[in-house]
């Protein structure tokens, strides 16, 4: 199981500073497992919703303006886990079907419909439904020759489709990993990334309980986007809304686009 990296890590940073293209299709950086996490981390510290700051700190997180933060967030949302309104981000349905199941197969169902709300993930799903999946170096040319995956995410992209897969229980069926099979126990469309939970001592007005699942800068930005600008661009209040965390806002913009563009001379060791 993954430990979650510290911002105090000076290698925290490193890998996102050397992202200068973007691919062309949406995927998350963090598997539906450590994904999961993040709804479970909201679930049982926080009620079911917290602020962003409080989600850092229970992620282990020093500031929300962590590129590492902000791209494990986005990939929870990704996934359809959680869902933000203003400063307050909330799990949805689908992330307590996973985490707190009423019966065995809504688990089951739910961690499905997580994996295939990746557009990466559903389209290869949709490329060799029913067939053998190609070999890793065959996966690895489909992922950026067909869509478009940046040569230097290329192998991440693959590591992270291989363990989200497995978690869904794609592979359980066959028994390896040569095809992708929907697990036993998967019905209809569970449908449950739609609402949020929030926890009942706090004020349930501040997450939408009807809100579409926020993008991860992902699935539901513009192609070619990164998911951390994305994921900020969707904290934005409505217009002619007060917004009172203005300057702090501003100030994370601006820390991400030069944490994802940086300058020419600077460093990318």
């Amino acid at each position: 199981m993954s430990s979650v990296k510290q911002t105090s890590n000076p290698s925290d940073n490193a890998e996102a500073k050397r992202v200068r293209a973007q691919s062309g299709i949406a995927y998350p950086y963090f598997n539906l497992q450590q994904s999961v996490k993040v709804a479970q981390a909201i679930h049982e510290k926080g009620g079911g919703a917290c602020t962003a700051d409080q989600l850092a700190s229970f992620l282990g997180y020093t500031s929300v303006r962590s590129g590492t933060y902000l791209t494990r967030v986005s990939a929870a949302r990704l996934f359809g886990l959680i869902l933000s309104h203003g400063d307050q981000i909330g799990i949805t349905d689908r992330a307590r079907a996973i985490i707190s199941p009423v019966m065995p197969e809504d688990g089951v169902a739910a961690k499905v419909d997580a994996f295939l709300a990746v557009p990466l993930f559903s389209r290869t799903y949709e490329e060799f439904k029913g067939q053998t999946l190609p070999p890793e170096i065959g996966l690895k040319n489909l992922f950026e020759n067909k869509f478009k995956i940046v040569k230097d995410r290329v192998g991440p992209a693959v590591r992270v489709f291989y363990e989200s897969a497995d978690h869904a229980g794609f592979f359980s069926v066959g028994g390896d990993r040569t095809k992708l099979i929907k697990p036993v126990g998967h019905g209809s469309s569970h449908g449950a990334a739609s609402t949020a939970q929030a926890p009942e001592s706090k004020d349930t007005s501040s997450v939408a309980p009807q809100e579409r699942p926020r993008g991860t800068g992902f699935g539901d930005g513009p192609p070619g986007v990164h998911p951390a600008i994305v994921g900020l661009l969707r904290e934005l209040p409505p217009a002619g809304n007060p917004w009172p965390n203005k300057e702090k806002f501003l100030k994370a913009f601006q820390t991400t686009l030069d944490f994802i563009y940086p300058e020419e001379g600077d460093s990318t060791s």
